[in-house]
């Protein structure tokens, strides 16, 4: 039995809305150890901005701009949810590639067993693939929403 485009497309349209829940997830989890203390992805990114980088305008404004991932990928799951498919799967894929690279680069730094402060690498990669799912959700959902628009000839549905 195959599945129909409809079918196929609501699939995925599920998938890549798990994957961004998935995602936002495990951005709450732990990031960073620090003696014994572990901080997910927002207590980190305040650390870092009090710390190291407050002289840094563009550096502080990239590590504020983390803190709209919840809100930027509930905002393409409500897209998605809402019909708007195609606009939904575009935010996705791009959220999806920038916060997918910040996790697995921090993945890549690795946990330091000997260090004082290390990285802890559960919330990186439930991140990471959380997002590579909600990017293969995506990009199936603009697959198929561009097929059928070729079929139909209709633009905007």
């Amino acid at each position: 039995m195959t599945l129909t485009r409809s079918a196929a497309r609501s699939a995925a349209t599920g998938t890549c809305a798990a994957g961004l829940l998935t995602a936002v997830a495990g951005t709450f989890l732990p990031w960073l150890r620090s003696g014994a203390a572990e901080r997910n992805s927002y207590q980190a990114v305040g650390i870092a901005e009090q710390l190291v980088l407050r002289d840094d305008a563009l550096a502080g404004a990239l590590l504020r701009a983390w803190l709209t991932v919840p809100l930027l990928a509930v905002a393409c799951v409500g897209l998605l949810v809402l019909g708007w498919r195609r606009t939904g799967a575009a935010l996705a894929a791009v959220l999806a590639l920038l916060v997918g690279t910040v996790g697995v680069v921090v993945l890549v730094q690795g946990p330091g067993a000997s260090e004082v402060v290390g990285v802890t690498p559960t919330g990186p990669a439930v991140t990471s693939a959380g997002m590579t799912i909600a990017l293969l959700g995506a990009l199936t959902v603009l697959g198929t929403a561009r097929r059928d628009d070729q079929d139909t000839g209709r633009a905007g549905v």
